[in-house]
């Protein structure tokens, strides 16, 4: 996997680097479509180990709720790290920092539900 992803990247970059004194477009379309195509066969690649992991969770007896949410967080923050490095590329670093600082409240509010549990299991064995 990786191979073919180091590939990839690497002719997509000297294609850009190519092209860029002669159409500085182009070399951004080239890299934007490297970067879905990797994100792409790196999401393909995930879901057999997103499915390996809810198997495991869901034999450990724990709310299959919790997996849910670390899941989507970690949805959240791959989209958020991919949109936010196009947006860097494309020279609107205001836009990439806004996309990286609404993936962290987004997570922040959706993980609210993790830190209650581990709240309440605290204080539960703080009362004994």
């Amino acid at each position: 996997m990786m191979v073919k992803i180091a590939v990839v990247c690497v002719v997509a970059a000297i294609a850009a680097l190519s092209l860029k004194r002669v159409n500085e477009h182009i070399s951004l379309l080239i890299v934007m479509a490297a970067s879905v195509m990797v994100a792409v066969f790196v999401i393909a690649n995930a879901m057999n180990a997103l499915e390996d992991m809810s198997a495991i969770f869901n034999e450990s007896g724990l709310n299959s709720s919790y997996f849910k949410i670390i899941a989507k967080c970690l949805g959240i923050c791959l989209v958020a790290q991919f949109a936010s490095d196009i947006c860097e590329d494309a020279g609107y670093g205001s836009l990439s920092g806004q996309i990286i600082l609404a993936a962290k409240i987004a997570v922040v509010v959706l993980s609210l539900p993790l830190f209650r549990e581990v709240l309440n299991i605290s204080m539960r064995l703080i009362k004994g």
